[in-house]
């Protein structure tokens, strides 16, 4: 089954953000030094999975590449992009390699062929690759002789050795100064008769790029590595949660499982509620493509699929309200979880388009009935402090608020979440620190 995840959720965390020039989590991890490697990686966060295998052998080739490999691997830009470029081009016939073949060639270059040029370069270019792969290779065996070295890391080593401990490529492993013959006979290998080990070398190359960028974030930013665990656990709990595009975030703790799998959080608004759903839910999202968390530890039973509701939009294209498009996500969501009955649902200050009584009723109605689903997991916030008080007489429902002091009648944010329901109440006494009465009243003199 398909991983669930719709383009509002992707809006909601800025997963890829909407322009280049966007501080997104793909930007945060993307630290790739070619533009194979930035292409792998976008297809890692293209495609969020549950497979539990899947996901726990690619966090580990990361966390391996982490921490044994910590400068990335040695290889030339130049050579890497001269290669693709030969790759990519020389599509004309390969000469088999032969005396006369090495005469043609000295002609031509000569006349300064570039189609000659395009060869020795590009071949001398995929020599220099293999020689920094096979030496990649060769430190990857003495770090794996210390400690087991992940299946999947292995699995694609082993193959690359495989290829390049041919006889074709004895010239590439042995590094001298090429001659004639021998760099049209590697044309030759390289473009006709090898033509998928190229391929592979260079497909290698980005995939390793895109593990060793990810590998690069988590060490900058003091990311830990999640346990996926099955489905019929019920659990996530996270340990040390903070935003990572927030400077200074302040980490809180979240813990839900199957006794209780509706989180229902208040607190006034700038408290943190907003920053601490989306903290969690990219947190669910990049453990679902198997990536380090923003976290100091976390442990979650594979989810089928995410869905937020955080920054919702009218649609006047449509002639839809605020209100009506929030009535009208709910069925989505709830349609998605007829399909996908794992899923981590996040909802910011529903009905927030309509008023306080509706607010209030509509709030009650739809956090009573997802609670009531026990298959999935549900966030739910709100600074309708009422509905939280109303919802404590029933079963299956946990709640957290936001911390706010205010000794002296000015607020101080913790930003932290702790257990319970808030009792504070902020927006008259912001509206009169603000002065908009005063300022209003002088109107009408």
């Amino acid at each position: 089954m398909k991983f669930e995840i719709d383009k509002q959720t992707l809006k909601d965390l800025n997963v890829f953000g909407t322009s280049p020039s966007d501080k997104s989590l793909f930007s945060l991890f993307d630290a790739t030094f070619c533009a194979g490697g930035k292409k792998k990686l976008t297809a890692f966060f293209s495609n969020p999975s549950d497979d539990i295998v899947f996901l726990t052998e690619r966090k580990e080739t990361i966390a391996f590449l982490q921490k044994h490999f910590p400068e990335g691997i040695n290889l030339d830009k130049n050579s890497l992009d001269f290669a693709e470029y030969y790759y990519r081009h020389a599509n004309f016939l390969a000469e088999v390699p032969s005396l006369y073949t090495v005469f043609v060639k000295f002609l031509n270059r000569l006349n300064n062929y570039k189609k000659f040029h395009l060869i020795d370069k590009g071949v001398l270019s995929s020599v220099k690759l293999i020689e920094s792969l096979h030496s990649f290779a060769q430190l990857l065996g003495e770090k794996c002789a210390l400690e087991e070295c992940p299946r999947l890391l292995r699995e694609r080593v082993t193959e690359l050795l495989r290829r390049i401990d041919q006889e074709e490529y004895k010239d590439a492993i042995h590094p001298k100064r090429l001659n004639a013959f021998e760099i049209i006979r590697m044309d030759y290998v390289f473009r006709k008769t090898h033509r998928s080990d190229l391929s592979f070398f260079l497909e290698f190359i980005y995939e390793l790029d895109a593990y060793m960028s990810v590998a690069n974030t988590a060490r900058k930013h003091g990311f830990s590595y999640p346990e996926i665990l099955p489905q019929a656990d019920n659990i996530l709990q996270v340990v040390g949660l903070f935003h990572p595009m927030v400077e200074h975030a302040v980490a809180s703790d979240v813990s839900i499982d199957a006794a209780r799998k509706l989180l229902f959080v208040t607190g006034p608004n700038m408290a943190g509620k907003s920053t601490f759903l989306k903290a969690l839910g990219l947190s669910a999202y990049l453990a679902h493509i198997g990536f380090p968390v923003p976290a100091s530890k976390m442990r979650l039973s594979a989810l089928s699929g995410i869905s937020t509701t955080i920054n919702l939009a009218d649609d006047l294209n449509l002639g839809y309200s605020h209100f009506y498009a929030e009535v009208k996500r709910i069925r989505n969501v709830a349609e998605m979880l007829e399909s996908h009955p794992n899923m981590l649902v996040i909802f910011d200050e529903l009905f927030r388009g309509t008023n306080v009584k509706d607010a209030y009723d509509g709030t009650l109605a739809i956090a009573s009935a997802f609670s009531a689903v026990k298959s999935s997991f549900f966030v739910l916030s709100s600074h309708i402090v009422e509905v939280a008080e109303t919802l404590e007489q029933k079963d299956g429902i946990q709640f957290g608020y936001f911390e706010v002091n205010a000794p002296t009648g000015d607020p101080s944010y913790t930003y932290r979440m702790k257990e319970g329901i808030s009792d504070i109440r902020l927006g008259m006494h912001i509206i009169r620190k603000e002065g908009l009465i005063d300022f209003i009243n002088k109107l009408s003199k």
